[in-house]
């Protein structure tokens, strides 16, 4: 905010300065301090007054030359990278964001990344919803190196600027228990996020700035909060247009979702269930105890396993594959039906998606080797929206042809972000 160099000298002259000149230097220096701490005062202020934004820091800086060697090496793998290698004109900026969003009834402090392109130019959005994570130190804005969020980082180099939640229960918010699969803290984490960025688009101390263009994309429950938030902005939020979604591998109805796990004899995500009913209880949607639902051990260990410190596989590690040694014998066999079982399901029917007639352009994919979510979710999305009058030049359904859930990831990543290259008319 000021020289220290040249403010020390000031002090350094007033010592050989006397007389009345020296009275003046001395008062002239003490309001130029005061002036710099009602200037900062003021800033502070100002920056109390945004609705989203709550504070940005500068992370990580990649050079094209770095981008473009990483995603060279990658194209080995994955040969359709060409055209995004051939589009990549940036060197990327990494900045971590905290905003403000609601939980329930109270405002809290969410996190994220923003991701933008070296240059003063104006540039899309892309809004990035990521899969099922369990591990507080596997966020984005805790671990922005992680391989997959390097790589969606690394699209800010072809003229994006790339956004990424931490979803509510990571980051600035990690003493929540993350709110699983819910529709409302989620829509709340991913669309507050966008204003969030538009408050500090209008600020001016960021490089690049976005041009009113806004696209979505997740895979996996990143898909199904990429659906839901593109039905929650257009259908209820002014203000963000959507240009075009792109949804991978998503639990849409959770209700068929749980219907297929549970007649399953074994299943190789047993953390699912456990993860959306132990947090549907935190939130307060659901009252009953764990051990209605799970066997014990698993019943005991759930809100441990759950607390942040695990990562998926270590969480899976501790349940087990076995549905009939996971879950309750009145759960596997009065679920569907059963009057002490109204309550889940109604929290399942809440937080499921359902097509409609959108006017946005949607593409859905899905691994035909999914061993973790079925295709048949993304098959009946498709159909529904297709039913609810969606026009069949909008909605796109696209097989992965021998891709599992795992392996999925990375070919619909690159295929999103060649369709969006194409929109843009790259």
């Amino acid at each position: 905010m000021y020289d220290r160099d040249h403010f020390e000298k000031k002090i350094i002259n007033m010592t050989i300065i006397k007389g009345k000149f020296r009275i003046r230097l001395v008062y002239g220096c003490l309001a130029t301090i005061l002036l710099l701490v009602f200037a900062c005062h003021k800033e502070q202020e100002e920056h109390l007054t945004n609705e989203y934004l709550e504070y940005f820091s500068l992370s990580k800086v990649y050079t094209l030359s770095t981008i473009e060697s990483v995603l060279t090496f990658q194209s080995e793998e994955y040969p359709d990278l060409a055209g995004i290698i051939e589009n990549a004109k940036y060197g990327v900026q990494v900045y971590k964001i905290s905003y403000k969003t609601h939980y329930q009834d109270s405002l809290i402090i969410a996190s994220g990344l923003v991701c933008l392109p070296m240059s003063e130019d104006k540039f899309p959005v892309i809004s990035f919803q990521n899969g099922t994570n369990t591990d507080h130190d596997n966020a984005p804005s805790v671990n922005p190196e992680n391989v997959g969020y390097m790589m969606l980082e690394f699209m800010a180099s072809n003229g994006y600027i790339v956004l990424m939640t931490d979803y509510i229960g990571f980051g600035s918010s990690a003493d929540i228990l993350h709110p699983y699969y819910n529709r409302v803290s989620t829509n709340n984490a991913v669309i507050d996020l966008i204003h969030a960025f538009n408050e500090l688009n209008q600020l001016n101390e960021i490089p690049a700035a976005g041009n009113d263009t806004v696209y979505l994309m997740g895979y996996s429950q990143g898909g199904w909060a990429t659906m839901s938030a593109l039905d929650e902005i257009e259908n209820n939020v002014s203000g963000i247009e959507i240009a075009a979604a792109s949804c991978g591998a998503g639990a849409y109805d959770l209700m068929t979702m749980s219907d297929y796990v549970l007649s399953l004899e074994t299943f190789p995500g047993p953390l699912y269930l456990p993860y959306f009913i132990y947090s549907q209880q935190v939130y307060g949607n659901i009252t009953d105890p764990l051990s209605k639902f799970f066997r014990e051990p698993y019943a005991g260990r759930i809100p441990e396993l759950f607390n942040g410190s695990y990562g998926n596989d270590e969480v899976n590690a501790q349940l087990t594959n076995s549905i009939p040694d996971l879950l309750t014998g009145d759960m596997i066999e009065n679920f569907a039906s059963g009057s002490e079982f109204s309550t889940l399901r109604d929290v399942l029917h809440e937080n499921s998606l359902s097509g409609w007639n959108t006017s946005v352009k949607v593409n859905i994919y899905h691994g035909t080797m999914d061993e973790h979510v079925p295709p048949e979710q993304s098959a009946a999305l498709y159909d529904d929206f297709i039913s609810s009058g969606a026009d069949p030049d909008l909605v796109h359904y696209f097989e992965l042809n021998g891709l599992t859930h795992g392996t999925g990831l990375l070919p619909w990543g690159i295929s999103t972000i060649n369709w969006f290259n194409s929109l843009e008319n790259k």
